[in-house]
């Protein structure tokens, strides 16, 4: 008598990867995951945290939050590399960048998904937030716009990232998804906003990034950013110009920090 044939259980393929880079940010960091682990349909997404080589126990949360893979690198390397690493990392089909600090509700997701597939003009999806323009020439600060999520939760394709060969690795800490979403622009997609989810947020008290190299690296990255897309002089004069600033307003450590071209790589 044959045994009966036993059916494999079927195996659902990973549909999200979220990915939340960290350093020294274990009191955000915990709370992030508590809400992660409530998610709806566990299984169809994973949990990805790039640890920046965190000496405050969030480089052993995977002891406490089943289901979650920590990429742990030695130094801060910059939320642009971090990002590449996770990413190449990645099974999932679309990406939900995460910031530390930030709270998903149990449908929270899904919500977002649904939404990025039922709209072929999105190239990708947000909750409720600040979005900016794209930064022109000579601009030092963002404005507010329509285009840019800085800084914000942003799902969408893991394809967007593969097919630019990843974020540029002439970034840092800042503005490393910038040329992201110029090409995003250029294809005709915009930014989805869900005006009607909100995720709670917690900030940092205290940055882990001295003043002078955010400063440094946030004006190499825009600087980086004009030379790509409108041309050499347009970013070598930005360069120069903040470089002349810093200089005459005896500010010469961030000075010399722009002269280097520094960046957030190995802190």
């Amino acid at each position: 008598m044959e045994s009966p044939v036993q059916e494999s259980p079927e195996v659902r393929a990973t549909r999200v990867s979220i990915i939340i880079v960290s350093q020294h940010q274990c009191q955000l960091l915990r709370p992030t995951l508590t809400a992660l682990a409530a998610r709806s349909e566990p299984d169809l997404s994973e949990v990805l945290v790039v640890d920046c080589g965190s000496r405050d126990g969030s480089a052993r949360l995977d002891d406490e939050f089943e289901g979650i893979t920590i990429l742990r690198l030695p130094h801060n390397f910059g939320w642009t590399k971090a990002i590449n690493i996770a990413t190449r990392t990645a099974k999932g089909e679309y990406l939900l960048l995460l910031p530390n600090g930030c709270q998903v509700g149990p449908d929270s997701i899904q919500q977002m998904l649904s939404a990025l597939e039922a709209d072929p003009q999105a190239g990708a999806v947000c909750p409720a937030g600040d979005l900016f323009a794209l930064p022109k020439p000579g601009d030092t600060a963002l404005a507010r716009g329509s285009e840019y999520p800085f800084d914000q939760p942003v799902l969408l394709p893991k394809l967007a990232l593969v097919s630019m060969n990843y974020l540029p690795d002439r970034y840092g800490q800042y503005y490393g998804d910038l040329e992201l979403f110029h090409k995003m622009k250029e294809a005709g997609k915009r930014v989805l906003v869900l005006q009607d989810l909100v995720l709670p947020r917690e900030r940092a008290a205290q940055e882990m990034i001295s003043p002078e190299m955010d400063e440094a690296d946030r004006m190499n990255g825009l600087g980086s950013f004009y030379s790509k897309n409108y041309g050499f002089m347009a970013g070598f004069g930005f360069w120069l110009a903040q470089t002349a600033k810093a200089f005459f307003s005896f500010r010469l450590g961030l000075a010399g920090k722009l002269l280097g071209g520094s960046k957030v790589d190995g802190l």
